[in-house]
């Protein structure tokens, strides 16, 4: 898995944008999106920030006629102007739209006309659709480029598969200030398409909304103030309730919505596919989060019982897809869930659009798979089948944008999510589908946070818990003396592998290391992270510095299965600092193999 990692992310970044930076710049009126407060298939809600000019308006129409305002046949002034974070952003709320039906727009005011844009309205009757959804693409807190540069590659990759709209799981920016929300909202203009079509985006709220419970209506116009509400697409094809887990426990703005759930549930029961969105996971699969019990109790046994079909998560910025499962503390269960392809939901998520991610280190029984990788999905809705794709943020130059005339083919190029259970999840889940493929028993060799002999020289070893190091609060064992800064440490681990060579499918290695480092299975070296080429030395340093949130970044490599011998292996790794001025060194590491199943399909 060496490639999910996003090298030289600034020069990404910036050549990422370059091809964009016409649409960037759009004159007066900037930072467009569309949203929804009313049905798809009639209304559509245009909003953008007024940086100049007085009396804007959007001229608008179901024929082009590029920036040429005055031939549009319709005009509306904005129906709301909300002076927010130092932002004017203006939403004009257009009506009694055709459904299915592409319309074109711009914006014009005192000093001139922007941009042609285009948006398509969602079908009334059942159609086929395609929508992205995925959440967290928050910056950390100091807002590198490094991570600015994943958000802007997953947006880019929406434009090229113009989805009828993004359902967006929350953590927008890291916390409400209007340079965060300036940045996101450019970023987001790389979500059009070359030919200037607009994706609407479905927000959903997350913890890092909740500064302002009301920062979604300012900067999207959503309707309802406590951030929950339902959408139809496709007349009764697609329904999908936007729920708030962001709602105190006891509160009675929380009894509310889940009033309002079970009775809207109870009269879309002839609804064909029911999807919800929400930001913090019922079941995180990383060991950093706490369980969402708030969720289960709330929303689990409604899910069940009215027939969610799907259950989109954030948050926990990692990779996941569980089996149908539903509630329940009988045999078979964990935490409070059991696999049931029949009637269960199934849970995907958890973010990791550009959030700094975490370890995928918590998979349940009833989990089909789980990984650290940047990501969102991409859904295929039609009257017979939902078909889930998870994209990986790689290869987006060479990805080939999809047309409107092929828009629900596999893009050329574009890189999916593979795991073990096949590339499509297609629901109704059939466990006889060609397409599946049951996953292989996963065995932890060692887990993180274990134990490791490390050394200074090479020659004088000691024992100590991982994360091992020094210099940052999230060290364990401390491997130098107050003061002291060495430049280059080693790590050394013994274990036991009890599986016939010819059975292990995979082996997946997790690193945490602050600056740069190399490993070695069994003597000979198998990857190289942040190091140059060539040989290694006491004179090496790393290539980069590691700071702010990517000291904490998990990566994810797959070992070559027949490097590992059955009985004792050794692992080695030399972790190497930047600079003689770097404060810091960190290490820790986990293995885990996919051993193929003996029994029958």
């Amino acid at each position: 898995m060496g490639g999910r990692a996003i090298k030289n992310r600034k020069t990404i970044y910036w050549l990422c944008l370059l091809p964009f930076l016409p649409l960037l710049a759009s004159g007066e009126s900037r930072f467009y999106r569309l949203s929804w407060r009313g049905d798809p298939a009639t209304t559509m809600v245009v909003g953008w920030t007024q940086v100049s000019g007085n009396n804007p308006e959007i001229c608008y129409g179901r024929r082009d006629f590029g920036a040429s305002a005055d031939r549009y046949p319709l005009v509306r002034k904005p129906d709301r102007v909300d002076v927010y974070l130092g932002m004017t952003n203006c939403f004009a709320r257009l009506e009694k739209l055709r459904p299915d039906t592409a319309y074109y727009f711009v914006v014009r005011d005192s000093e001139g006309t922007g941009r042609r844009f285009w948006f398509r309205t969602a079908p009334a009757t059942p159609k086929p659709l395609t929508f992205v959804c995925g959440g967290d693409s928050r910056l950390d807190y100091d807002q590198s480029d490094s991570i600015r540069a994943v958000r802007v590659a997953g947006n880019r990759l929406v434009a090229k598969l113009r989805p009828l709209f993004v359902l967006y799981g929350g953590d927008y920016v890291f916390n409400q200030e209007g340079a965060r929300w300036k940045k996101w909202l450019e970023d987001w203009e790389l979500t059009f398409s070359a030919d200037g079509r607009i994706p609407p985006i479905v927000p959903v709220h997350g913890n890092h909304e909740c500064y302002d419970l009301g920062v979604l209506s300012h900067i999207f116009d959503t309707p309802n103030p406590q951030q929950y509400q339902a959408l139809d697409f496709g007349g009764k094809l697609l329904r999908v309730w936007v729920l708030n887990s962001e709602l105190g426990w006891n509160s009675p703005e929380a009894a509310a919505q889940n009033r309002w759930l079970e009775m809207d549930l109870e009269s879309h029961r002839s609804t064909r596919w029911k999807v919800a969105a929400y930001h913090r996971s019922m079941r995180p699969h990383s060991t950093r989060k706490p369980e969402g019990n708030a969720m289960v109790a709330w929303w689990a046994g409604l899910f069940y019982e009215y027939g969610m079909d799907l259950a989109s998560e954030s948050d926990t910025h990692l990779c996941k897809r569980t089996y149908p499962i539903r509630p329940s503390t009988g045999p078979g269960s964990f935490e409070g869930f059991v696999r049931d392809d029949a009637r269960g939901t199934v849970f995907i998520g958890e973010g990791s659009w550009a959030a700094p991610m975490k370890m995928a280190d918590d998979s349940k029984p009833w989990t089909m798979a789980a990984e650290t990788v940047n990501q969102f999905k991409w859904i295929k809705v039609s009257p017979k089948a939902m078909e889930i794709r998870s994209v990986l943020f790689e290869n987006v130059e060479q990805v080939v944008p999809l047309t409107e005339t092929n828009r629900f083919e596999e893009p050329k190029g574009m890189v999916f999510w593979e795991p073990e259970s096949g590339r499509v999840l297609r629901l109704p889940f059939n466990p006889a589908d060609p397409g599946y493929s049951p996953p292989p028993i996963r065995e932890r060799l060692f887990p993180l946070r274990s134990s490791w002999e490390w050394s200074l020289d090479g020659e004088d070893w000691h024992q100590g818990t991982a994360p091992l190091g020094y210099g940052d609060d999230k060290v364990a064992t401390r491997i130098a003396r107050s003061g002291q800064k060495p430049r280059m440490a080693y790590f050394r681990k013994t274990f036991h592998v009890a599986a016939e060579r010819d059975r292990i499918e995979w082996a997946k290695l997790l690193v945490q290391v602050d600056d740069g480092c190399a490993i070695f299975l069994n003597g000979r070296e198998v990857f190289r992270l942040n190091l140059p080429p060539g040989e290694l030395s006491a004179e090496t340093w790393a290539v980069e510095r590691v700071g702010g949130a990517r000291e904490s970044a998990l990566r994810s490599f797959r070992l070559d299965p027949a490097l590992l011998k059955k009985g004792e292996n050794t692992l080695q790794v030399r972790v190497f600092q930047h600079s003689p001025n770097s404060s810091d060194l960190l290490f820790d590491s986990g293995l885990e193999l996919g051993i193929r199943r003996t029994e029958k399909r």
